[in-house]
């Protein structure tokens, strides 16, 4: 047995240290413990008490971050661009990592986005096929829990159906759909890792409206689906409070250890045969860049001077209006319509993708903006709220973002964290393809609310989603790539780096569940070679 060793003296068993117990890292954590591999994962963040949700959900609705890391210095960064990209907001340390406060929207890429290159001659063309990553689609939907119809004229190919039944449509999707149908738009549900009905020991979706700190455990988080079923299995171990602050490599261009530190920044190493980052797309890439070295002078995996290039996320708008009937929103706390009509079915050289989300709960008309904004007060204004709120509706869309090197994660020396290293910075612009994309959309979205008879029809201001996609790229050529095909560092052999980083293109589809496919994937890869090694 292969041993990680800590360098208090204290062994432990281990034949695979994963940095990061986020959705890849801890489905990687699960899927290699459950096939008798050993596993330490090395998580920066706390174990957040599940005890302590109902608790988290309040500082949510008090406009907090519940997730915030302490000492806040250690969440430093830097960024410029044409839009911010607000980090602090947009990741989450701790078991569970960015899963704890994602939304649970579960979207397959589509087979069309993974031959870029080859269909419509822009961006790059994956190394992998969609018929290649189904089988894991369909295993990443079942680890998950995830609640979806197969009525998405779009989609394609499923080898099985989804593991939930879908959410039934609000009131207000029934309104959407008939507009839609009047502009010849389809409407179809929107697949969800949340819970429809009673799964895997969790319970049923209320609805709270709090998706971003789900107080019940009915939406997927793998401090939840998966950490704890890897610690079952007593083949994987979990540190907290451990931030990875290097990776050494020995002569052979191996990664010999990782160096890590509490909040008391006290190094200490781990050794082991084979490492996985798993820490996100900017935090691998940084700590990647921060591993320089005499054999490795830009940076760990970064020979070909690619690692923290093409960072992409989502340009998001949403269009709202005023109905005058009432609407009753938020009775569903999540969206459960969409469309993908305008994100397969187009020449992607000159209109991007996009789809749109029909919201359940507009940001826009909320009971206080209506109160502050009414100049009255005592019964006159409880009466005017009463009228006025839940006549708001709104369709939010989600824009391809393309691969541009000019994008990135880079190291900003002038500003440094809790551990006296770099920040990230990033650099992110959103080009004329994708605002071009963007103002088509907006029309679309616009037809749909003149459809319903809406007035007040407005488009918000221009924002990025929390995704974190590109940074360490996957490819068949090391010379145009980070890791290959099976997420192995090109330039470091027992090196993998899994995560939205891989990522080739952005899809107009939120990442998370890929990145769930792929970490299944790249488990079953690893595993492989213990057997292959073993005569197997």
């Amino acid at each position: 047995m292969s041993r990680a060793l800590i360098d208090s003296g204290h062994y432990e068993e281990a034949e695979v240290c994963i940095v990061g117990a986020g959705i890849a890292g801890g489905i990687m954590a699960f899927e290699l413990a459950r096939r008798g591999v050993k596993v330490l994962v090395l998580e920066s963040g706390p174990r957040h008490d599940f005890r302590r949700r109902f608790e988290d959900m309040r500082q949510f609705l008090r406009g907090e971050n519940p997730w915030r890391t302490l000492p806040p210095e250690m969440d430093r960064y830097t960024f410029s661009g044409s839009v911010p990209y607000f980090l602090d907001y947009n990741r989450a340390r701790g078991v569970g990592g960015s899963s704890l406060g994602w939304e649970g929207y579960a979207l397959r890429f589509h087979a069309n986005d993974f031959r870029m290159r080859s269909l419509y001659g822009v961006a790059e063309d994956w190394p992998i096929t969609y018929e290649d990553l189904e089988p894991y689609y369909a295993a990443a939907e079942t680890a998950l829990g995830v609640a979806g119809a197969q009525d998405d004229p779009w989609g394609s190919f499923r080898s099985s159906s989804f593991p939930l039944p879908p959410f039934a449509f609000s009131y207000s999707d029934g309104m959407f759909a008939r507009a839609c149908e009047r502009v010849g738009i389809v409407l179809h549900h929107l697949p969800q890792a949340r819970n429809s009905v009673a799964y895997a020991g969790r319970s049923q979706c209320r609805a709270c409206g709090t998706c971003n700190v789900c107080p019940t455990g009915a939406k997927a988080s793998v401090d939840l689906t998966h950490i704890p079923q890897a610690e079952a299995t007593g083949n994987a171990r979990v540190l907290t409070d451990a931030t990875v602050l290097r990776l050494e490599v020995d002569r052979s261009s191996r990664v010999e250890s990782v160096v890590y530190a509490g909040r008391d920044r006290r190094e200490h190493r781990v050794s082991a045969p084979l490492f996985v980052i798993a820490a996100g797309a900017v935090e691998t890439a940084r700590l990647l860049l921060l591993s320089a070295s005499e054999s490795s002078p830009t940076g760990l995996a970064n020979a070909n001077g690619l690692v923290g290039k093409y960072f992409m996320c989502h340009p998001v708008i949403d269009i709202t209006g005023r109905l005058p009937e009432k609407v009753y929103p938020y009775r569903v706390g999540f969206s459960t319509a969409m469309t993908r009509q305008f994100a397969v079915d187009r020449d992607r050289a000159r209109q991007g993708a996009f789809y749109l989300e029909f919201l359940n709960f507009p940001t826009d008309g909320q009971p206080e903006e209506l109160a502050v904004a009414s100049g009255k007060w005592g019964e006159a204004l409880r009466r005017h709220v009463e009228t006025e709120f839940g006549h708001t509706v709104g369709i939010r869309v989600y824009c391809e973002h393309l691969p541009d090197p000019r994008n990135s994660v880079a190291l900003n020396p002038q500003v440094k964290d809790h551990f006296a290293n770099a920040a990230p910075h990033i650099t992110c612009n959103i080009g004329r393809p994708e605002r071009a994309t963007l103002a088509e959309a907006a029309t679309v979205a616009k037809r749909i609310l003149e459809a319903m008879g809406a007035s007040r029809i407005q488009s918000s201001e221009l924002r990025l989603a929390a995704h974190q996609i590109g940074t360490h790229r996957m490819g068949g050529d090391p010379r145009t790539s980070v890791v290959d095909s099976t997420l192995r560092a090109h330039d470091v052999p027992n090196l993998y780096l899994v995560g939205s980083g891989c990522l080739v293109t952005s899809s107009s589809s939120p990442p998370g569940l890929t990145t769930a496919a792929l970490a299944i994937r790249a488990s079953e890869h690893i595993a492989s070679l213990g057997r292959r090694a073993a005569g197997a």
